[in-house]
């Protein structure tokens, strides 16, 4: 053991945490540690033949015409284990000694590199958790229908740059980067925190912030319902700056051949970029669906929400969408019609769908913008054979004419794909 000189005074306390640090060791290095490997792998190989009118020309200045391009698929995002999402391998260990978890995931994707990441680094004590144990704002701000688009929808370029982080998440509540956690039945409280971008305790930025979340779950007969809160602050808020907060609820009621989901969540915003004080205003949004099955081969739907129900941001944003499904042997036939407040955005599609053991195929018209004059059917139709094995061959066509809301589409996409 490498000698320390100490004072006497402190000599005995020192020599008794030296001990009960070395016995410490002793009993970490004396657990078990358990592991556990998984992955997730993709790939899709396109074949995509364009004979839209694109308006480009070749190196002679000459129209192309059609298009042709083979490739990989690279326009969507390898976060599933979905044929046709994208390509790429993700490898993932989990590690636990004791009450210390971790995730060690690799992924190798279309970025053509290896990226290593350390997740969900959690220490479980009974009731209590710390570490990187996440948001307890994780349910009520998706509960129903689309609500979980309203970044994109609301808050992508409306929301402010506050203090250094990002409001245009502001709909999912505030990103939890250290928490501890307490947890009791269907009830879970947690005092949280963003890391700080500095490497130290001393040197401060601004982007600092703590506060509290609460969630509880629960259920009684037919019904489950949850509720959601988090508040959160900073040192460095001004006399006019309040709080972020965030409330949520919802419920979820079965019987027999209904289901009925509603939900809400209001979640603070900045509205002029501070000059009234940051969060100076609140975004309301509500949505819910209503499912039946009168017989066994119909099933009736009507879903619904407003993501800005204050017209905070956005004006008109309530919409509703009814549909109905009926199943005949092999073959699905599916109405539905789409009502938005705002001007140009009713749709109406229908589709007929077909499966039977390895075989599907689908055909499909959706009519846009309804309630305007530039009304552009989108005509698709595609098939599907999968193997024994898992792999995917399927042949894809769309079409759609121009108008002054719609490019024209024209093309053909052959695709050999598995996942796993």
């Amino acid at each position: 053991m490498k000698a320390i000189k100490i004072a006497s005074g402190v000599a005995v306390t020192a020599l008794a945490l030296a001990i009960s640090a070395q016995a410490n060791a002793a009993a970490h290095e004396g657990g078990a540690t358990e592991t556990e490997w998984s992955f997730t792998g993709s790939m899709e190989f396109l074949t995509v033949i364009n004979m839209a009118d694109t308006g480009l020309t070749n190196t002679s200045g000459d129209d192309v015409g059609t298009i042709i391009d083979v490739e990989l698929d690279e326009r969507d995002d390898f976060d599933s284990a979905t044929a046709g999402e994208a390509w790429g391998l993700e490898t993932k260990l989990g590690v636990v000694h004791g009450p210390f978890s971790a995730n060690l995931v690799f992924t190798a994707d279309d970025d053509n590199a290896v990226t290593t990441e350390v997740t969900d680094i959690v220490i479980t004590d009974g009731a209590f958790s710390f570490g990187q144990v996440g948001s307890l704002v994780d349910l009520t701000h998706e509960y129903a229908y689309d609500m979980g688009d309203s970044n994109d929808d609301i808050l992508d370029g409306n929301a402010f740059n506050v203090g250094g982080i990002d409001e245009s998440e502001y709909s999912e509540g505030r990103e939890v980067g250290a928490g501890f956690r307490y947890t009791m039945d269907g009830l879970a409280v947690q005092l949280e925190g963003v890391n700080t971008t500095e490497s130290d305790d001393v040197t401060m930025d601004g982007t600092e912030d703590y506060g509290v979340a609460v969630q509880y779950q629960g259920e009684a007969d037919a019904l489950s319902y949850v509720a959601e809160a988090q508040l959160r602050t900073s040192s460095f808020g001004g006399d006019d700056d309040s709080p972020y907060t965030y409330v949520g609820a919802g419920a979820t009621y079965t019987m027999d051949m209904i289901t009925a989901k509603v939900g809400f969540n209001r979640y603070s915003v900045t509205t002029e970029g501070g000059a009234n004080g940051f969060h100076d205003d609140a975004v309301l949004e509500y949505g819910f669906e209503l499912s039946a099955t009168p017989v066994e081969a119909l099933s009736v739907y009507l879903n619904g929400m407003d993501q800005d129900s204050g017209s905070v941001f956005v004006d008109d944003s309530m919409e509703l969408l009814a549909g109905a499904a009926y199943t005949v042997d092999v073959l699905t036939f599916t109405g539905e019609y789409t009502y938005t407040a705002a001007d140009g955005g009713d749709t109406a599609l229908g589709e007929v769908a077909y499966s039977a053991g390895q075989i599907g195929a689908y055909g499909s018209v959706e009519v846009t913008d309804l309630d305007t004059d530039a009304q552009s059917p989108f005509i698709e139709v595609g098939a599907s054979y999968t193997q024994e094995n898992g792999v995917v061959y399927s042949a894809h066509y769309d079409l759609q004419a121009d108008s002054d809301f719609n490019n024209e589409q024209n093309n053909i996409q052959l695709s050999a794909a598995y996942a796993f």
